[in-house]
């Protein structure tokens, strides 16, 4: 996705010259939020819900009295992010013609209510639902992992961690089921790109972007999710593996072609990301049990920080090759695989041939036995 560069006497202008009207090229979004406390500016990114990196293209104060009006370049269709002084962020998908929106915050940010884009109210209900599904049915089982590793239980652990991917998965699928019923072919299908997963729901995701597709054929963020389909294909099980190369620790390269064994494990993680490290005891305890008999385990992390990276190796000594290109999201391997949450892994077989995915716990120990028992 491109990146917008605006100078910043541009910006300065939008920022300063509190402007009362939409000018050609310059849509506005204007309300209320809780009057600030510390610090009085907002901020508007173009939002690339691949990469997840952000783009400055406006900025704006907040009055005293939580007013605000941010005038901003359009270009065409787009996806936004806007972060308020207390840190709330919101997410707009804006189209042609939707050049005067109008957002209103009560006390926080699940009370927010915009209007004069459409594309941009079907988003804010896909994150309000998303909210309330993760919460049902993904925090109990974060707790839990959370509780048992706090009492040092790690047969509790291990399964809490089963659980959790499973409450994913299932969190995962109503998301799908929302963006169908509700979001369609408008650009805020766009937005929800960021949650989408693959395999039996590839064929749901492929009508979603096709029908997408007919309508907004030149756009920049349709080709990004034909592509993004396409990639899933690629990574169906039975598909042979993407290569992986990137750098060691000790920054030798290393790729998953020179390492994987009769079984092969791709585990992507990050050390900032708790589920992850909390499965690391069971992941471990695979290893010890059936790295001699040919399983090896390819850690791919999508850290940004070296020395966070450096340290959960050591820490929770992970001696399995462990591979990271210090890049975050932007990883070239989690984009080849079309990763875009972690803990997330696939079991590969001896030809490189993707057999299984994200399989934890009691799942990953039974497979392996299954394929090593000989």
């Amino acid at each position: 996705m491109k990146n917008f560069a605006y100078p910043l006497f541009f910006l300065s202008v939008l920022f300063f010259a509190g402007i009362s009207m939409a000018q050609p090229g310059v849509y506005i979004i204007g309300g209320h939020v809780p009057p600030p406390k510390d610090g009085k500016r907002l901020t508007l990114h173009v939002f690339d819900p691949v990469s997840q990196e952000k783009s400055l293209t406006a900025m704006a104060t907040v009055n005293a009295d939580g007013s605000f009006r941010l005038g901003y370049p359009f270009h065409g269709p787009e996806l936004y992010t806007m972060t308020f002084p207390g840190g709330q962020e919101v997410m707009f998908a804006v189209d042609e013609g939707q050049n005067n929106i109008v957002l209103n915050m009560g006390e926080n940010s699940d009370t927010i209510e915009i209007s004069g884009s459409p594309d941009s109210e079907k988003l804010r209900g896909y994150e309000l639902f998303r909210t309330k599904s993760f919460r049902r049915l993904v925090q109990p089982t974060y707790d839990a992992m959370k509780s048992a590793g706090d009492a040092g239980d790690k047969l509790a652990g291990i399964e809490a961690v089963a659980a959790y991917a499973k409450a994913s998965e299932q969190h995962r699928r109503e998301l799908l089921d929302y963006t169908a019923k509700y979001i369609g072919a408008s650009i805020a299908l766009y937005g929800t790109v960021l949650r989408w997963t693959g395999d039996d729901e590839v064929a749901r995701l492929e009508k979603l972007v096709n029908d997408f597709a007919a309508g907004h054929p030149e756009l920049k963020m349709t080709q990004v999710m034909l592509d993004k389909v396409a990639r899933f294909k690629k990574v169906a099980i039975g598909a042979p593996a993407p290569p992986i190369v990137e750098k060691d620790k000790n920054g030798s390269t290393l790729s998953l072609h020179d390492v994987k064994g009769k079984v092969t494990l791709v585990d992507f993680w990050a050390s900032w990301c708790g589920p992850c490290l909390r499965q690391i005891p069971d992941m471990k305890e695979a290893y010890a049990a059936y790295h001699s008999k040919g399983f090896e385990i390819f850690g791919v992390s999508v850290d940004s920080e070296m020395d966070r990276w450096k340290g959960a190796l050591e820490k929770y000594e992970m001696t399995w090759p462990n591979v990271s290109g210090l890049k975050g999201w932007a990883s070239e391997a989690a984009a080849d695989y079309n990763v875009t949450f972690v803990p997330f892994n696939m079991l590969l077989d001896e030809q490189g041939n993707i057999i299984a995915k994200n399989l934890h716990g009691k799942a990953l120990q039974s497979k392996l036995r299954e394929l090593l028992r000989k």
